[in-house]
């Protein structure tokens, strides 16, 4: 059905990015992790060599696959440190959308900006008392002449202390009209005279990056920076949330495939009861299981990369990923950090920092109900398979 086998490409890509993470990331990871400080020289020198390139869209807007190489980046770099993976890939995700979505000539300005300077771009959409209920959203843009004005407060918005811009979601339509026509989203620099940076917020896991909120006060927003059509917002977020709700899946796939590699690495090393813990049928069956589960999430990942990538629809397949990828890594780095002993409830353990960062992929972009939610609605929608 889909061809589960990697081009020469792909395999090129993931070495290149396994390379990049093991020199560039894994050694400072922990360090970052204690001191909260986002090493942004990494981000960009990941852009200097060119592992961003692949997946940008082509200057021509011609439609061109990249879910399956963006998954591959995000799972390597996040093997190293999911929290530094964000920093480099949510920017990332989040300048695709604005090259896609911009109009000339400033399209065109925004990728020679990337190309000198790699910017990072946020996304500000969740409310304190909305949520991600876009439908109650109190953020607004009212018309003025050349552009509009802004107006709200958004929570969480990550990467944002770092960002020169970012993406708003905003009301343009009445109170009583129908949220599928009613919301725009813009590109705003986080300069801009009206806008204002709220303190960070202290975070369990993923510390090596920012996530602060964000106020707004009759911003004057150009039209230029529109990003689509006036009350098109709801179809945007529709369109763009199972693409990063299949990243995120990688970012899980990558935590997971770590906290199996170093419970292996201390089974061979630890000696219980004279002789290697490995020995012990216990053990091997609890890393059997962990292989199992990842396998598992690693493909339903994949697969729903694949179907974006072929231009069909990934909604169910996306909502699949993202559940089951959460939930093994919660149970992988609990079972990894059960299986270090002591050691594993420590700071001197990686284990202790992948079970704080993967309690993030289980909760970002919507819990479990959510997506059982939205998996039934599609079963009901276009049937099981």
């Amino acid at each position: 059905m889909f061809p589960f086998t990697s081009t020469p490409e792909q395999l090129e890509f993931r070495e290149a990015v396994r390379a990049f993470a093991a020199r560039e990331i894994a050694p400072i990871a922990l360090e970052h992790d204690r001191t909260r400080e986002a090493p942004l020289g990494v981000h960009q020198r990941f852009w200097r060599e060119g592992l961003a390139e692949p997946l940008l869209p082509r200057p021509d807007g011609e439609r061109s696959p990249y879910l399956v190489m963006f998954c591959i980046a995000a799972e390597e770099l996040a093997y190293a440190c999911a929290a530094i993976a964000s920093l480099i890939m949510l920017p990332l995700f989040f300048n695709r959308l604005v090259l896609q979505l911009l109009a000339e000539p400033s399209r065109s300005e925004f990728r020679a900006q990337l190309r000198s300077n790699p910017t990072i771009t946020s996304f500000a959409a969740t409310e304190r008392a909305s949520g991600s209920d876009l439908l109650h959203m109190d953020t607004r843009a009212e018309r003025v002449e050349g552009g509009y004005l802004v107006t709200g407060r958004k929570q969480f918005s990550t990467n944002l202390r770092h960002a020169s811009k970012v993406i708003v979601v905003a009301r343009t339509g009445g109170s009583g009209e129908r949220a599928v026509s009613a919301m725009t989203w813009f590109l705003v620099p986080t300069t801009q005279s009206g806008v204002a940076i709220g303190e960070r917020w202290e975070t369990l896991g993923l510390r090596a990056i920012d996530v602060s909120p964000m106020e707004l006060r009759d911003a004057r927003i150009p039209e230029s920076s529109r990003l689509g059509d006036e009350g098109r917002g709801i179809w945007l977020m529709n369109e763009a949330l199972p693409q990063s709700r299949t990243g995120i899946g990688a970012i899980a796939v990558g935590i997971a495939r770590r906290a199996r590699d170093e419970v292996l690495a201390f089974g061979r090393r630890r000696y219980l009861y004279g002789d290697k813990l490995y020995k012990l049928q216990d053990y091997r069956f609890r890393i059997a299981e962990m292989e199992k589960d990842i396998a598992a999430a690693r493909a339903l990942t994949y697969l729903s990369a694949l179907k974006y990538d072929q231009g069909l629809s990934n909604n169910k397949e996306a909502s699949i990923a993202k559940l089951s990828a959460g939930q093994v890594v919660m149970r992988v780095t609990e079972a990894a950090s059960t299986m270090l002993g002591g050691i594993g409830y420590t700071q001197e353990s990686v284990v202790e920092k992948l079970f704080r960062d993967a309690r993030h992929t289980a909760i970002v972009e919507g819990t479990d109900p959510t997506h059982k939610e939205l998996i039934f609605a599609e079963l009901i929608r276009r049937g099981g398979y």
